[in-house]
């Protein structure tokens, strides 16, 4: 079955290491399309709405419509070239520039979603090189209001195709994992670890003088969420299989942590040596340990590629 991501490129090297990884991991994922998509800046109000009637202003205001499709056309020529030189097939790559309409991140959003896109591609650092003082909020955006597609947020240059899916037993991992499975489809090539970061137990508030009841506490959770984990994994592995993905492949880890979500996951990522985080949106329902840890990860992520799954 066909996979189509959208990236979004604007000639940095933040959009052009986002081409690269989407490069590398259609090793791991067959059947995939990509369209190179830029959104071109719309010529400034003082021009735009000057007076239609003054030949200076029209002759200007063309002159920069035709700089601004000229910088565009280039842009998503060098994208769509450097994508070709990863080994991914030339007749699967489209781009597609579009003039500014709702903003940056809406016009993504919007675009991911109209064109029932599986996911949106981006570098990390945005869009746009232009708005320097802006360009973390682009991608912060996207991934906050893209509730209907996967946005895959990419933090420098990644090197592997191994994935880690962290979960936390609740329904958005579930539809991270649905989304993985999907993904990986018709794969032959892929290494994937489903990574779930307990409860940390010695953050846990103590009984006092009660130290047995507090101890016994700790048992009791430690063990719900072994039982929860269990259950999830087994859900999870099942999806796997009707995607007709090999469960045996799927390394399960289930850890107690110290410390913080995200630490956790991060780390675990780096003794891998995966190159994909993948996360659901937030922690839903029964998840206790997830919450808005994708923010966190984002963050701190370097060299990795973060998907955010809604």
């Amino acid at each position: 079955m066909d996979k189509k991501v959208l990236i979004g490129v604007d000639g940095s090297n933040h959009a052009l290491w986002a081409v690269d990884y989407v490069g590398l991991m259609s090793l791991a994922i067959p059947d995939l399309w990509a369209t190179v998509y830029h959104v071109v800046r719309s010529v400034p109000p003082p021009v735009l709405h000057g007076d239609p009637h003054d030949a200076q202003n029209f002759r200007l205001a063309q002159r920069m419509q035709q700089l601004m499709h000229e910088r565009a056309s280039a842009v998503t020529d060098k994208a769509s070239e450097r994508l070709k030189a990863t080994g991914f097939k030339a007749d699967r790559i489209s781009d597609k520039a579009q003039t500014r309409g709702l903003g940056l991140a809406r016009d993504l959003v919007l675009e991911g979603s109209q064109g029932l896109y599986d996911a949106i591609v981006l570098g990390r650092r945005g869009l746009s090189k232009v708005q320097e003082l802006f360009l973390g909020s682009v991608t912060n955006k996207v991934v906050q209001h893209a509730d209907r597609v996967a946005v895959w947020v990419v933090g420098g240059k990644v090197k592997n195709r191994r994935i880690l899916c962290a979960v936390d037993n609740s329904r958005g991992s579930l539809r991270a994992v649905d989304h993985l499975a999907f993904m990986l489809m018709g794969s032959r090539d892929y290494e994937v670890t489903l990574f779930h970061a307990g409860p940390d137990l010695d953050s846990l508030p103590s009984v006092e003088p009660e130290e047995d009841e507090s101890k016994e506490m700790a048992r009791e959770l430690d063990h719900y969420d072994s039982e929860q984990s269990a259950s999830f994994n087994s859900q999870a592995l099942l999806l796997f299989k009707e995607h007709g993905l090999d469960p045996d492949r799927i390394r399960t880890i289930s850890s107690r942590r110290s410390g913080s979500i995200s630490n956790a996951i991060l780390k675990e990522a780096v003794k891998s040596d995966c190159g994909t985080v993948v996360l659901g949106r937030r922690g839903e329902g029964g998840a206790f340990w997830l919450g808005h840890v994708s923010d966190k990860v984002l963050a701190k992520a370097s060299d990795l590629a973060v998907w955010v799954v809604g």
